[in-house]
């Protein structure tokens, strides 16, 4: 990288770590963002740059390809890469990468749980913590495994061989307003066995069912419910290959869910690194993060749960599915591209009405009104209280947006500590919370 000249589209998060890490690796660095931003060292491209002029374009996560400067680099056949491939670029550590439209994090962070209970250190980067440019900088020793968890948007620019493991957790209809159609997303995923070391990717049964004519290797780990797949699970024991690894949580048998499924994937993960009691006990003390169908307070015998990273149509309804309450559902967001047509059918007769906020709230009545009732409100304090001033003793008023939050907050975080807000100043004075 030394003297090379390197531009970076987008300087957020990830943009300004890259040109950080490209700055200590004595490139010419020059940042591109639509927003003012200041990063020492790093010279600020106008407008009309000049593309030919550069060497290499790093490309930020959320940076679409259809962006005109990363069009014409395209066109000019510069070479694109992401800042996640750029670290790759230096890495020697053990890494394993996490990917799937739902449940990437609680992997994530499960895997890299697991592994610092049974003493092997862990780092959890990438989609989550800190970027891997980041933590190269910060890290010189190359001994700690590195969990990566990756969003179709970096695998997109990624193509080093560094995974010494890798999972697809699941593929349903997500960012279909920056993909052409669930193909194409499906795609991006996959291509992500492209980057292993040796052929050792783990999938999910049912989406490599799906998506199999995609998967270009013989070597696939399926895992699921099907006695045929290498990793099962009968709803009380998991085995792998016909051979017994350990019993499921008392808690957790009997019924089918996606804790049990990110459960057998993090375990498909380490169970080279780890003994099966050494998962378990990892697993058992490990604590899920937050805005992840959890749990808030219960308000007048009502619940109360926070599923604002429910950012997709799969995960609303696996969200609604995990709750045995009748439920208040409060949606909406920055529309994704998908229908919320496939709501229907698991709503009916658990969901007594949804509270509809955001830009696609007139397109989720449209398209589950009449046969789900739907209130478009304006904001997510009023649909906290409507939601309230229905609710009855045993249901459950719900926050699963499968949208994105732009439009009204800074992130799923963001609207996921809104609603807390809104829900502890309904308790105020409350004596039977």
């Amino acid at each position: 990288m030394e003297g090379k000249k390197i531009l970076v589209l987008g300087m957020g998060l990830s943009g300004v770590s890259a040109a950080k890490f490209l700055l200590s690796k004595g490139a010419i660095v020059y940042g591109y963002d639509e927003k003012a931003f200041l990063v020492e060292g790093v010279l600020v491209a106008d407008e009309a740059l000049d593309l030919q002029e550069f060497d290499l374009v790093c490309v930020s996560p959320g940076i679409s390809p259809k962006e005109k400067h990363y069009a014409k680099a395209l066109e000019l056949g510069i070479e694109i890469i992401g800042e996640v491939e750029l670290g790759a670029r230096f890495l020697k550590n053990p890494c394993i990468g996490i990917t799937g439209t739902n449940g990437k994090t609680t992997v994530t962070l499960l895997v890299e749980h697991v592994l610092n209970c049974s003493g092997k250190k862990a780092v959890a980067v990438g989609n989550v913590g800190k970027p891997l440019t980041t933590y190269l900088l910060e890290n010189p020793i190359d001994s700690d495994i590195l969990v990566i968890e990756l969003s179709s948007y970096q695998i997109e620019t990624l193509s080093h061989k560094i995974f010494d493991t890798a999972v697809i957790l699941n593929i349903t209809p997500d960012h279909l307003d920056r993909y052409l159609n669930l193909n194409e997303y499906a795609k991006s995923k996959i291509k992500i066995m492209h980057c292993l070391k040796i052929s050792n990717l783990i999938v999910h049964e049912t989406c490599f069912d799906e998506f199999k004519d995609f998967f270009q290797s013989s070597n696939i780990q399926k895992f699921g419910y099907n006695l045929l797949s290498d990793l099962f699970t009968d709803l009380e024991n998991v085995y792998f290959k016909g051979k017994f690894e350990y019993k499921l949580p008392v808690s957790m048998r009997g019924n089918f869910s996606y804790e049990i499924e990110n459960m057998m994937a993090a375990f498909a993960l380490v169970k080279n690194f780890v003994t099966a009691d050494q998962f378990l006990d990892g697993y058992l003390s490990f604590k899920k993060p937050p805005h992840r169908l959890e749990f808030v307070k219960q308000v007048n015998f009502v619940t109360y749960y926070d599923d604002s990273k429910g950012t997709n149509i799969d995960a609303v309804m696996k969200a609604v599915a995990n709750l045995r309450n009748p439920i208040y559902l409060i949606a909406g967001g920055v529309d994704k591209g998908a229908s919320y047509e496939p709501w229907k059918q698991v709503f009916n007769g658990k969901v007594k009405a949804v509270f509809a906020i955001g830009q696609a709230a007139s397109k989720i009545k449209k398209e589950l009104f009449p046969d789900i009732e739907v209130e478009i409100v304006e904001t997510l304090e009023l649909a906290v209280k409507k939601a309230a001033s229905v609710a009855v003793s045993g249901d459950s008023v719900l926050l699963s947006p499968g949208c994105s939050s732009f439009d009204m907050f800074k992130d799923y975080k963001d609207r996921g500590n809104a609603f807390k807000r809104c829900v502890n100043l309904l308790s105020k004075g409350n004596r039977n919370e």
